[in-house]
Protein backbone atom coordinates (compact mmCIF):
# COMPACT_ATOMS: atom_id res chain seq x y z
CA UNK A 1 0.00 0.00 0.00
CA UNK A 2 1.73 3.47 -1.46
CA UNK A 3 -0.03 6.20 1.86
CA UNK A 4 -0.24 9.85 1.43
CA UNK A 5 -0.45 11.68 4.90
CA UNK A 6 -0.92 15.30 5.74
CA UNK A 7 -0.59 16.50 9.14
CA UNK A 8 1.96 13.92 10.27
CA UNK A 9 3.99 15.39 12.52
CA UNK A 10 1.78 16.08 15.14
CA UNK A 11 -1.53 14.98 17.48
CA UNK A 12 -3.58 12.35 15.68
CA UNK A 13 -1.67 12.60 12.52
CA UNK A 14 1.53 11.18 14.57
CA UNK A 15 -0.39 8.81 15.97
CA UNK A 16 -2.01 7.95 12.82
CA UNK A 17 1.52 7.58 10.83
CA UNK A 18 2.74 4.97 13.82
CA UNK A 19 -0.49 2.93 13.71
CA UNK A 20 -0.78 2.47 9.53
CA UNK A 21 3.55 1.73 9.05
CA UNK A 22 3.15 -1.91 9.27
CA UNK A 23 0.20 -1.47 6.83
CA UNK A 24 2.41 0.61 4.21
CA UNK A 25 4.97 0.48 1.50
CA UNK A 26 5.75 3.70 1.20
CA UNK A 27 4.47 6.50 3.21
CA UNK A 28 4.90 9.98 1.77
CA UNK A 29 4.27 13.20 4.40
CA UNK A 30 4.17 16.08 2.97
CA UNK A 31 5.28 18.37 5.71
CA UNK A 32 5.91 22.48 6.57
CA UNK A 33 9.15 21.66 8.86
CA UNK A 34 11.71 18.80 6.96
CA UNK A 35 14.41 19.07 10.14
CA UNK A 36 11.29 18.65 12.66
CA UNK A 37 10.04 16.01 10.46
CA UNK A 38 13.13 13.90 9.82
CA UNK A 39 13.93 14.34 13.76
CA UNK A 40 10.92 12.41 14.94
CA UNK A 41 10.88 9.95 12.05
CA UNK A 42 14.41 9.18 12.99
CA UNK A 43 13.37 6.08 15.72
CA UNK A 44 10.55 4.47 14.02
CA UNK A 45 11.11 1.01 13.09
CA UNK A 46 10.84 0.76 9.59
CA UNK A 47 11.24 4.65 9.15
CA UNK A 48 13.04 3.45 4.98
CA UNK A 49 9.32 3.47 4.17
CA UNK A 50 8.71 7.74 4.87
CA UNK A 51 9.39 9.89 2.08
CA UNK A 52 9.09 13.58 3.31
CA UNK A 53 7.83 15.94 1.32
CA UNK A 54 8.66 19.61 1.57
CA UNK A 55 5.03 21.32 1.44
CA UNK A 56 2.94 24.09 3.34
CA UNK A 57 -0.62 23.07 2.36
CA UNK A 58 -1.76 26.84 2.95
CA UNK A 59 0.59 28.13 -0.03
CA UNK A 60 -1.13 26.38 -3.35
CA UNK A 61 2.50 27.05 -5.53
CA UNK A 62 3.94 24.50 -2.58
CA UNK A 63 1.14 21.85 -2.65
CA UNK A 64 1.20 21.94 -6.28
CA UNK A 65 5.21 21.58 -6.64
CA UNK A 66 4.62 18.59 -3.79
CA UNK A 67 1.99 16.65 -5.57
CA UNK A 68 4.40 17.02 -8.57
CA UNK A 69 7.03 15.53 -6.55
CA UNK A 70 4.97 12.51 -5.65
CA UNK A 71 3.62 11.93 -8.89
CA UNK A 72 6.98 11.57 -9.93
CA UNK A 73 8.13 8.61 -7.40
CA UNK A 74 4.44 7.23 -7.11
CA UNK A 75 1.73 5.88 -9.84
CA UNK A 76 -0.48 4.16 -7.95
CA UNK A 77 -1.70 5.60 -4.45
CA UNK A 78 -3.68 3.57 -2.27
CA UNK A 79 -4.49 5.76 0.98
CA UNK A 80 -4.99 9.72 1.22
CA UNK A 81 -5.75 11.00 4.34
CA UNK A 82 -6.37 14.78 4.45
CA UNK A 83 -5.96 15.34 8.18
CA UNK A 84 -3.85 18.75 8.69
CA UNK A 85 -6.05 21.69 9.99
CA UNK A 86 -5.84 24.45 11.92
CA UNK A 87 -7.72 27.52 13.80
CA UNK A 88 -6.12 30.48 12.65
CA UNK A 89 -7.37 34.54 13.39
CA UNK A 90 -10.05 35.44 11.57
CA UNK A 91 -9.16 37.39 8.45
CA UNK A 92 -5.91 36.38 8.69
CA UNK A 93 -4.17 35.76 5.14
CA UNK A 94 -1.54 34.21 3.22
CA UNK A 95 1.09 35.08 0.84
CA UNK A 96 -1.07 34.38 -1.95
CA UNK A 97 -4.10 36.37 -0.31
CA UNK A 98 -5.96 33.79 0.60
CA UNK A 99 -7.40 33.26 4.21
CA UNK A 100 -5.48 30.98 6.04
CA UNK A 101 -8.39 28.73 7.39
CA UNK A 102 -9.52 28.29 3.93
CA UNK A 103 -6.28 27.60 2.75
CA UNK A 104 -4.78 25.17 5.54
CA UNK A 105 -8.35 23.21 6.09
CA UNK A 106 -10.06 22.91 2.72
CA UNK A 107 -8.11 24.51 -0.51
CA UNK A 108 -4.66 22.83 -0.17
CA UNK A 109 -6.06 19.26 0.29
CA UNK A 110 -8.46 20.14 -2.35
CA UNK A 111 -5.42 20.77 -4.49
CA UNK A 112 -3.53 17.94 -3.50
CA UNK A 113 -6.25 15.54 -3.96
CA UNK A 114 -6.74 16.85 -7.57
CA UNK A 115 -3.07 16.96 -8.78
CA UNK A 116 -2.65 13.39 -7.23
CA UNK A 117 -6.14 12.29 -9.09
CA UNK A 118 -4.55 10.13 -11.47
CA UNK A 119 -2.54 8.03 -9.15
CA UNK A 120 -5.53 7.51 -6.88
CA UNK A 121 -7.55 6.38 -9.54
CA UNK A 122 -4.87 4.30 -10.87
CA UNK A 123 -4.87 2.81 -7.23
CA UNK A 124 -8.62 2.69 -6.65
CA UNK A 125 -7.81 4.41 -3.31
CA UNK A 126 -9.66 5.73 -0.19
CA UNK A 127 -9.46 9.57 0.56
CA UNK A 128 -10.09 10.13 4.43
CA UNK A 129 -10.94 13.84 5.59
CA UNK A 130 -10.47 14.70 8.92
CA UNK A 131 -13.37 17.00 9.72
CA UNK A 132 -15.10 17.78 13.36
CA UNK A 133 -18.26 17.87 14.93
CA UNK A 134 -17.98 21.63 15.30
CA UNK A 135 -19.03 21.37 11.17
CA UNK A 136 -22.68 21.31 12.59
CA UNK A 137 -22.65 25.58 13.98
CA UNK A 138 -22.11 26.25 10.13
CA UNK A 139 -24.38 28.86 8.91
CA UNK A 140 -24.72 28.61 4.87
CA UNK A 141 -21.69 29.77 2.94
CA UNK A 142 -22.51 30.65 -0.27
CA UNK A 143 -22.32 34.26 -0.09
CA UNK A 144 -18.39 33.81 1.53
CA UNK A 145 -17.25 30.75 0.48
CA UNK A 146 -13.58 31.92 0.62
CA UNK A 147 -14.27 33.68 3.85
CA UNK A 148 -12.83 36.92 2.97
CA UNK A 149 -15.26 38.47 4.92
CA UNK A 150 -14.94 36.44 8.17
CA UNK A 151 -14.45 37.96 11.58
CA UNK A 152 -14.85 35.21 13.83
CA UNK A 153 -12.17 32.57 14.35
CA UNK A 154 -14.80 30.04 15.14
CA UNK A 155 -17.37 30.54 12.81
CA UNK A 156 -14.68 29.95 10.18
CA UNK A 157 -13.08 26.79 11.37
CA UNK A 158 -16.97 25.66 11.84
CA UNK A 159 -17.32 26.30 8.08
CA UNK A 160 -14.03 24.70 6.53
CA UNK A 161 -14.71 21.90 8.75
CA UNK A 162 -18.39 21.32 6.62
CA UNK A 163 -16.44 21.95 3.96
CA UNK A 164 -14.11 18.36 4.55
CA UNK A 165 -17.41 16.68 4.15
CA UNK A 166 -18.86 18.51 1.19
CA UNK A 167 -15.61 17.86 -0.75
CA UNK A 168 -15.73 14.48 0.87
CA UNK A 169 -19.24 13.96 -1.06
CA UNK A 170 -18.73 15.61 -4.29
CA UNK A 171 -15.47 13.21 -4.27
CA UNK A 172 -17.63 10.26 -4.31
CA UNK A 173 -20.36 11.34 -6.45
CA UNK A 174 -17.69 12.28 -8.98
CA UNK A 175 -15.45 9.37 -8.66
CA UNK A 176 -16.59 6.39 -7.41
CA UNK A 177 -17.54 5.27 -10.65
CA UNK A 178 -13.52 5.10 -11.17
CA UNK A 179 -12.92 3.18 -8.02
CA UNK A 180 -12.16 6.14 -5.59
CA UNK A 181 -13.93 5.94 -2.02
CA UNK A 182 -13.83 9.34 0.38
CA UNK A 183 -15.10 8.83 3.62
CA UNK A 184 -14.96 12.27 6.43
CA UNK A 185 -14.86 11.53 10.55
CA UNK A 186 -14.97 13.46 13.59
CA UNK A 187 -12.13 12.05 15.06
CA UNK A 188 -13.32 13.64 19.11
CA UNK A 189 -12.26 16.11 21.26
CA UNK A 190 -8.30 16.00 20.89
CA UNK A 191 -5.58 17.19 23.32
CA UNK A 192 -3.42 18.30 21.19
CA UNK A 193 -1.36 22.14 20.30
CA UNK A 194 -4.70 22.64 18.27
CA UNK A 195 -5.11 26.29 18.15
CA UNK A 196 -2.14 27.28 19.23
CA UNK A 197 -2.66 30.69 16.25
CA UNK A 198 -5.69 31.57 17.08
CA UNK A 199 -7.17 34.83 19.53
CA UNK A 200 -6.19 34.65 23.06
CA UNK A 201 -9.74 34.23 23.94
CA UNK A 202 -10.28 31.32 21.51
CA UNK A 203 -6.95 29.81 23.33
CA UNK A 204 -8.92 29.98 26.63
CA UNK A 205 -11.91 28.01 25.55
CA UNK A 206 -9.91 25.42 24.30
CA UNK A 207 -7.72 25.25 27.31
CA UNK A 208 -10.48 25.16 29.67
CA UNK A 209 -12.45 22.21 27.26
CA UNK A 210 -9.34 20.21 27.28
CA UNK A 211 -10.35 19.01 30.60
CA UNK A 212 -12.39 16.80 28.91
CA UNK A 213 -10.86 15.77 25.81
CA UNK A 214 -9.57 12.95 24.75
CA UNK A 215 -5.49 11.86 23.93
CA UNK A 216 -4.54 11.72 20.27
CA UNK A 217 -4.20 7.97 20.47
CA UNK A 218 -7.83 7.82 21.15
CA UNK A 219 -8.35 10.34 18.41
CA UNK A 220 -6.90 8.59 15.19
CA UNK A 221 -8.95 4.98 15.93
CA UNK A 222 -11.96 6.18 13.31
CA UNK A 223 -9.28 7.59 10.78
CA UNK A 224 -7.14 3.95 11.76
CA UNK A 225 -10.48 2.06 11.18
CA UNK A 226 -11.28 3.97 7.91
CA UNK A 227 -7.69 3.56 6.50
CA UNK A 228 -8.00 -0.47 7.57
CA UNK A 229 -11.12 -2.08 6.84
CA UNK A 230 -12.39 -3.51 3.76
CA UNK A 231 -14.41 -0.95 1.06
CA UNK A 232 -16.87 -3.20 1.42
CA UNK A 233 -17.80 -2.54 5.54
CA UNK A 234 -17.77 1.00 4.63
CA UNK A 235 -20.31 3.90 3.42
CA UNK A 236 -18.87 5.51 0.41
CA UNK A 237 -19.42 9.09 0.90
CA UNK A 238 -20.00 8.52 4.75
CA UNK A 239 -19.45 10.42 7.78
CA UNK A 240 -18.09 8.53 10.79
CA UNK A 241 -17.77 8.72 14.92
CA UNK A 242 -16.28 6.29 16.87
CA UNK A 243 -15.96 4.02 13.86
CA UNK A 244 -19.80 4.23 13.13
CA UNK A 245 -21.41 6.54 10.27
CA UNK A 246 -23.56 8.83 11.71
CA UNK A 247 -25.49 11.96 9.71
CA UNK A 248 -24.07 14.97 9.12
CA UNK A 249 -25.77 18.40 9.39
CA UNK A 250 -28.63 19.32 6.79
CA UNK A 251 -25.82 21.73 4.64
CA UNK A 252 -23.36 19.05 4.74
CA UNK A 253 -25.53 16.85 2.72
CA UNK A 254 -26.79 19.91 0.20
CA UNK A 255 -25.64 17.95 -2.43
CA UNK A 256 -25.83 21.75 -4.72
CA UNK A 257 -23.51 23.15 -1.72
CA UNK A 258 -20.99 21.04 -2.47
CA UNK A 259 -21.13 21.34 -6.14
CA UNK A 260 -20.84 24.79 -5.88
CA UNK A 261 -18.04 24.84 -3.26
CA UNK A 262 -16.49 22.23 -5.88
CA UNK A 263 -16.70 24.72 -8.69
CA UNK A 264 -15.21 27.91 -6.28
CA UNK A 265 -12.30 25.93 -5.60
CA UNK A 266 -11.53 24.93 -8.77
CA UNK A 267 -12.03 28.53 -10.40
CA UNK A 268 -9.85 30.27 -7.77
CA UNK A 269 -7.15 27.67 -8.35
CA UNK A 270 -7.56 28.26 -11.97
CA UNK A 271 -7.67 32.11 -11.48
CA UNK A 272 -4.27 31.51 -9.85
CA UNK A 273 -3.01 29.59 -12.91
CA UNK A 274 -2.37 26.13 -10.96
CA UNK A 275 -5.13 24.02 -12.62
Amino acid sequence: MNLVLTGSTSGIGWETLKALMPHANRIFLPVRNVKKAEKMILHLFQKEKIILIPMDLSIMSEVKQGAIQILEQCQEIHLLINNAGGMFPAGKKTSEGIDLTFATNHLGHFLLTLELMPALIQGKAKIIHVSSIVHQIATNPSKDLGLLKSANTGTAYGKVKLYNILFSNELKNRFESKGISSYALHPGAVKTAFGSETSLWAKVIIEVSKLIFISPKAGAQTTIFLATSPKNQLRNGGYYIRKKPKTPSTLARNQKLSATLWNYSEELLKNMGLT
